[in-house]
């Protein structure tokens, strides 16, 4: 007894010692998706090693995870495990290491390659706003002569100068490096190791073995030739590409409404915001559990309820849904293995659900683990409502990882018969009309289309609501006038056209839309573009001939502005017989990062220089938060495409990179 007592002892201790030292082959798979990049700003980005996207090459060689708690066993590895001091706690190592020393046999093909991109190849992407020469530097960690060398190329290509990346003092400690061996320096020559970029936009970087052992904790393209990194580098800031997931799987339908992450409160809640404000998140060293509710604002009625939850890799985090304190139901998100994923298998759905306006929806949440030492955060993105009986097709949206091309060739214009009157807001929570409307006007006098512009009415939300106060309205209708007048008169063309405050002049808005509502015939139709609250529409419709609403033509991309009338529903508007003109949410693509808008900031034009002005003030609201870091000009994305065809094939989903190309191109014209 004694014998097989001492057995059952070692095997216990054998299994204990092996859980330490991970085989397990999700060391070698990426933890962030092809939806994930880094950005270069101001001439720099670093990166951590273990966030590339793709493996190649893996047949004799392999990169494995090695983090504080998980060390990989791949036949011959002598080192100890260096997470406690790599940045990150997480490194990378390829494996199996057979040539330790310069004892060990040296084969080619096997444990070197000095030829670049023939084994256990690294992919990452990059996006470099400023094209150029950039110095790279690596964190590596090296016991001797035999683990020290690496190579990096670039979008496939492997130049001469990314070939043969050397590391030979700093023994057993990580060491920022940026030399290049040669036969006349082995221990390699400074500022040789470069990649010289010529175009903007995403790329890919890749590192390659040159010898197996080789240890890589992180790296920094740099277009600065004497700076040198210090201790763990400069702090890696993750990018993900446009459009969320969240807005590829709302606008899936186009009778989707959505309840964004951003529209639910944080503070006092427990969350924070995450990944550029896409998700709402726990932090686990602070709390374990979260709670967040809103107002349910849509049209009453049945839905399919679809909740769209993030993976991740440390544990199952549990959330709760509860409609007026009644549960809808609970889910928790599949394990991943990466960081964080998203895709249908994270999503949930609830059937027929019968929703009120006005109604409070609660979200809850409570992180999981799968080890009880890493902890997932309790990620996700929002709340989808859309017909009942298409929720199964919603919730299954997989995600396009291939989301960050961007269009780079003038868009057509070709704008259908008639005229255009636009009816904004501004002066409601949400104040994007400000960078919307200076981008609409801009839009029109670059395509020559002023003259088409019958109408522009400004604060349209009538009734003021709790969440901004009477001071802050007067300042929202004095932004909004100013984004009117200021953008007309400095792009020109719009001398004999009125900008009307909505609400402060609702008589004389109501009168002036009428009567471009009673111009209207089927050669010269009315193209209403709904970028507020339906109201001043519903009461000019009422003020005007019945006979010519045939002519008239709402164009609308939100469900938020439709159902957010205080006099009048989008029933009610549709009633009057006009035709519904619906395009996706324009939030897509034109609800963009800061930095999207930089080529308008530091543009020597002034009326350019304008522009971008208004979004930064949006960005920069005191009444509401969710448009910190994002310059959106969304409404305008309606415009866009009424000046491209409208339904006669305009751009259902514009870009920053549309508008830039119109409006500069008329601005280099002249």
């Amino acid at each position: 007894m004694k014998f097989k007592s001492v057995i059952l002892l070692l095997v216990v201790l054998m299994a204990s010692v092996m859980s330490s030292k991970a085989q397990h082959p999700k060391l070698t798979e990426p933890i962030i998706g092809q939806n994930v990049i880094f950005e270069e700003k101001n001439g720099q980005v670093a990166v951590e090693a273990e966030y590339y996207f793709k493996q190649s090459k893996t047949e004799i060689r392999q990169w494995y995870r090695t983090t504080s708690h998980e060390t990989p066993i791949i036949g011959r590895d002598e080192d100890e495990n260096h997470a406690s001091s790599a940045s990150n706690n997480t490194y990378l190592e390829i494996l199996p290491d057979t040539r330790v020393t310069h004892d060990d046999s040296l084969i080619h093909g096997k444990n070197f390659s000095n030829d670049p991109g023939k084994m256990a190849i690294l992919q990452y992407k990059l996006k470099i706003n400023d094209p150029g020469r950039y110095y790279v530097w690596v964190r590596a960690f090296s016991t001797g002569g035999e683990d020290n060398g690496i190579h990096v190329g670039l979008n496939g290509d492997w130049p001469v100068h990314g070939q043969r990346m050397q590391w030979c003092q700093g023994k057993n400690e990580w060491r920022w490096e940026s030399k290049q061996r040669t036969k006349e320096v082995h221990c390699g020559v400074p500022q040789e190791i470069y990649l010289d970029i010529p175009e903007s936009g995403v790329h890919e970087i890749q590192f390659s073995m040159r010898e197996d052992g080789f240890e890589f904790d992180k790296f920094i393209l740099t277009k600065y030739k004497n700076y040198v990194p210090k201790d763990n580098g400069p702090r890696v800031v993750m990018k993900w590409s446009e459009p969320s997931y969240f807005q590829q799987i709302g606008t899936s339908l186009i009778e989707n409404k959505t309840l964004p992450v951003d529209d639910f409160p944080i503070e006092g809640t427990g969350f924070y915001r995450d990944a550029g404000r896409r998700w709402l998140a726990i932090n686990p060293n602070q709390q374990k559990k979260a709670m967040t509710t809103t107002t349910f604002n849509f049209k009453s009625g049945g839905y399919d309820v679809v909740f769209v939850g993030i993976g991740e890799n440390d544990g199952q985090s549990k959330f709760g849904v509860t409609i007026n304190d009644k549960e809808l139901g609970a889910f928790s998100p599949a394990l991943t293995q990466k960081m964080f994923d998203e895709g249908p298998k994270f999503n949930a759905l609830w059937e027929n659900v019968t929703l009120n306006k006005g109604d409070s929806i609660k979200v809850t949440a409570e992180i999981g683990s799968t080890d009880g030492k890493e902890w997932a955060r309790a990620r996700w993105a929002g709340l989808i409502f859309t017909p009942v009986g298409k929720g199964r097709m919603v919730k299954n949206v997989a995600l396009n990882d291939n989301s960050m091309s961007e269009r780079t060739e003038l868009p057509t214009i070709n704008p259908p018969a008639g005229r255009i009157a636009i009816v904004a807001d501004g002066n409601s929570p949400d104040p994007d009309d400000l960078g919307a409307t200076a981008v609409s006007i801009a839009l029109l006098r670059a395509t020559g289309l002023e003259d088409r512009l019958v109408h522009y009415s400004h604060s349209c939300d009538l009734e003021r609501v709790e969440r901004i106060s009477e001071a802050a309205e007067k300042e929202r209708h004095a932004l909004m006038q100013a984004a009117c007048d200021v953008t007309a008169r400095r792009w020109g063309g719009f001398e004999n056209l009125t900008f009307f405050d909505a609400k402060w002049q609702q008589d004389e808005t109501v009168r002036d839309l009428a009567a471009a509502i009673n111009a209207s015939t089927a050669e010269n139709p009315l193209w209403i573009i709904e970028a507020g609250e339906p109201d001043i529409i519903g009461l000019a419709l009422n003020a005007s001939k019945k006979s010519k609403h045939k002519f008239v033509k709402v164009v609308t991309h939100h469900p938020a502005n439709d159902d957010a009338g205080d006099f009048y529903t989008w029933q009610q508007i549709m009633d009057f017989g006009v035709e519904e003109v619906r395009i996706p949410d324009q939030n897509v693509h034109l609800k963009v990062g800061l930095a999207e808008w930089d080529w308008a900031k530091n543009h020597p034009d002034p009326r350019v220089q304008w522009i971008w002005i208004q979004g930064k003030i949006a960005e920069n609201d005191d009444v509401v938060s969710f448009q910190k870091g994002k310059w959106d000009c969304s409404d305008a994305g309606m415009v866009l495409y009424w000046i491209t065809g409208a339904t006669n094939g305009g751009l259902t989903q514009g870009t920053v990179a549309d508008v830039k190309e119109i409006l500069l191109n008329y601005i280099e014209a002249k």
